[in-house]
């Protein structure tokens, strides 16, 4: 539960004048004893509305103020600061910060400007087991979050050559930049692991090549628009990323079988895919689809088009053996 949910759950109550009310949504209401003992872990400034959406994913952005002026925000995420407040706060520092709020007479209460004002007070005690439930379930150290970001950012700025995609085998899971599935064939697929980054790569292993396939940003390199059937393709409805040949949605090959591969690639997606969680934004739309057959140096044998299936795959085959000789 966060900080605000708790709020929303209690009722209403009469305010104590002679008690010190803290706005946890006004940093500027915070003392600095408060501050000094709650450290970063409840620096939460004007701009969270959620506490635990705050500490997974708000902390580390510019615009955070952090509530001390000696320190900026670089300063806090790029050195040890944030993870030795963190780390230092064990058993024995909790009970003192504990007992400092408690004894200090303090409530609190959240009075956002950006949601609607939520009444109610919550008690020192309270506040201190909504933060350690917080920190004990959903609180990974800031080492782990700057690694994760720096290792994402250096992912999209990747292109790697045949034995940089070789010695992703060589590395661990976590340390890899790459997912790797064997295709069968002699045949690799290389995907980059950072979010969002459709970066990838077909390696032939008895060639020591790396073939190109889709840029991070979705664009198919390994391709062009003469690797289209559009006498086909033309005709499909929400067909635009195949003039644009982006690949937005889905691009899949699938593991080869006497050297053909089939590809797949999704257009356009079906209407629920647009739809949110009540339903609402749903289309009427069926998904769009087309296919092609590469051989493993990655050239087409059978250009995309709404279909696929054995037809499509013994032509590419004997294609394949007509280029290699094997018939005439």
């Amino acid at each position: 539960m966060s900080i605000l949910d708790f709020f929303r759950n209690k009722p209403v109550q009469q305010n104590n004048h002679d008690e010190k009310v803290i706005d946890l949504s006004d940093s500027t209401q915070y003392p600095a004893s408060v501050l000094a003992d709650l450290n970063c872990v409840f620096a939460l400034g004007d701009d969270s509305e959620n506490f635990l959406h705050f500490i997974q994913n708000r902390w580390t952005k510019p615009s955070f103020h952090w509530g001390w002026d000696d320190i900026t925000h670089d300063d806090a995420v790029n050195s040890d600061f944030l993870f030795r407040a963190i780390s230092n706060m064990n058993t024995q520092y909790r009970k003192r910060r504990d007992a400092m709020i408690a004894s200090a007479g303090y409530r609190f209460v959240w009075k956002s400007k950006e949601v609607e004002p939520v009444p109610g007070l919550m008690s020192g005690e309270q506040l201190c087991d909504i933060l350690n439930r917080c920190l004990d379930r959903d609180l990974v150290s800031i080492k782990n979050i700057n690694a994760s970001e720096d290792r994402d950012a250096r992912r999209w700025k990747l292109n790697p050559t045949y034995d940089d995609l070789m010695t992703e085998l060589e590395k661990n899971e976590s340390d890899a930049d790459y997912f790797c599935r064997d295709m069968g064939c002699g045949m690799l697929r290389f995907t980059n692991k950072s979010y969002g980054n459709k970066q990838s790569f077909i390696v032939n292993t008895a060639l020591r090549k790396a073939y190109p396939i889709s840029a991070a940003d979705g664009t198919l390199v390994g391709f062009t628009k003469d690797d289209i059937d559009w006498d086909s393709v033309s005709k499909l409805e929400n067909n635009g990323d195949a003039y644009r040949l982006q690949a937005c949605y889905y691009f899949g090959v699938e593991d080869y079988k006497d050297g053909v591969a089939q590809v797949d690639w999704m257009l356009y997606p079906d209407g629920r895919y647009f739809a949110d969680e009540d339903g609402f934004g749903m289309g009427d739309n069926d998904e769009v689809n087309v296919y092609a057959y590469i051989d493993t140096e990655c050239r087409v044998l059978v250009k995309f088009q709404d279909k696929k299936g054995k037809s499509l795959f013994n032509e590419a085959l004997k294609k394949l053996q007509e280029r290699n000789g094997v018939l005439k």
